[in-house]
């Protein structure tokens, strides 16, 4: 038995040998500052930093700018009798897998070299179930045909005979969705030229616009009538009392789950346009009539300043005692935007 003890002895001073040796060995390797140094801690940390995540909720303008919106053609469903100076037909294009109806008019005069300029037309907020495409904003459409300008209105998801299910579009990214998609259906139409790309937008239209603007550098100029085009805390708090159809704000999905845009900037400026007016690049033209009561004319003052101090280019017009659809001045408001999509094109 003796044996034994002397050879288990032997064992543990080995042992003990060997566990000396592996910690002088680790305190060698020690950083100063107690870290160990390895191939990673050695590498600058400026190398090493994570990048922030990309914003995962669909409003996001990270989100949005990071997705495509491939072209898809129009499909005619109707050509309507054609007018002396323009032909209309309502055709059909794709928004994530929806048909999504449309007013297509194109002037009937010689095509200019590269095509017409092209127009997006976006409708004001009408009552989903009563919106009508060949009636609801038509005749503006047919002013800027008169003109040389291809325009196309969309009939947002949900109006009219369009697939799909209607949204608020402050709380959703739908009608934006559509709208993006309308671009590139438009720009690949033979008879519009792509590098001249135009926006136009009324009331709701308006608020979708700043949002285009922003996320589309393909669109030249915008011309922005009577918008919701504040920011956030502007529209849900500061001058909520005057928007009406904004009144069920705090029951909203938005802010039931993120809060107030003040109480949490983190969130709300993930989909705040006004948090990347840097990127705007296009002219923006702003009218609105001073006796608006459906979008108080503040907020295209705000929108003005915003811009202004982006740097950004800005043709802006009050009319005294008009309505929201400047209807006093409707004639007058057209000739100046046809004389802004001019001017930005170029061709003044």
């Amino acid at each position: 038995m003796k044996p034994l003890r002397k050879t288990s002895q032997v064992l543990v001073l080995l042992i003990l040998i060997l566990a000396g040796t592996l910690a002088a060995f680790a305190g060698g390797v020690m950083a100063r500052g107690g870290q160990a140094e390895s191939p990673e801690n050695s590498v600058p940390d400026v190398m090493v930093e994570k990048l922030p995540p990309i914003p995962s909720h669909p409003m996001a303008i990270e989100h949005l700018q990071n997705r495509s919106y491939p072209a898809s053609p129009f499909v005619l469903v109707e050509e309507l009798p054609p007018r002396e100076a323009y032909t209309q037909s309502v055709v059909t294009y794709q928004s994530e897998g929806l048909n999504i109806r449309g007013l297509l008019t194109i002037p009937t005069g010689p095509m200019p070299p590269g095509g017409f300029p092209g127009v997006i037309f976006i409708h004001g907020y009408i009552p989903p179930a009563e919106y009508s495409t060949t009636r609801n904003y038509s005749t503006y459409q047919a002013r800027l045909a008169r003109h040389g300008f291809v325009t196309f209105k969309p009939d947002l998801r949900g109006h009219g005979k369009s697939e799909g299910e209607p949204v608020k579009s402050h709380y959703s990214e739908k009608y934006l969705v559509d709208t993006l998609f309308s671009i590139s259906a438009l720009a690949n139409h033979e008879k519009v030229n792509p590098e001249k790309l135009l926006y136009w937008g009324h009331s709701n239209g308006g608020q979708i616009g700043l949002r285009v603007i922003v996320l589309d550098p393909r669109i030249q100029a915008a011309s922005l009538w009577a918008g919701v085009v504040g920011s956030y805390v502007d529209q849900l708090e500061t001058y909520n009392s005057q928007i009406s159809f904004l009144q069920d704000a705090k029951d909203s999905d938005l802010v039931q789950t993120h809060g107030w845009p003040s109480e949490n900037p983190e969130f709300w400026n993930q989909i705040e346009p006004y948090a990347y007016l840097d990127r705007v690049k296009a002219p923006v033209q702003i009218l609105h009539g001073t006796e608006d009561y459906s979008v108080p004319i503040i907020l295209s003052r705000q929108l003005r300043a915003a811009l202004e101090r982006a740097g950004v280019e800005v043709d802006y017009r009050e009319y005294p005692g008009d309505d929201h659809n400047l209807s006093q001045n409707v004639d007058a408001a057209f000739a100046r935007t046809i004389q802004f999509y001019r001017r930005s094109l170029g061709e003044q």
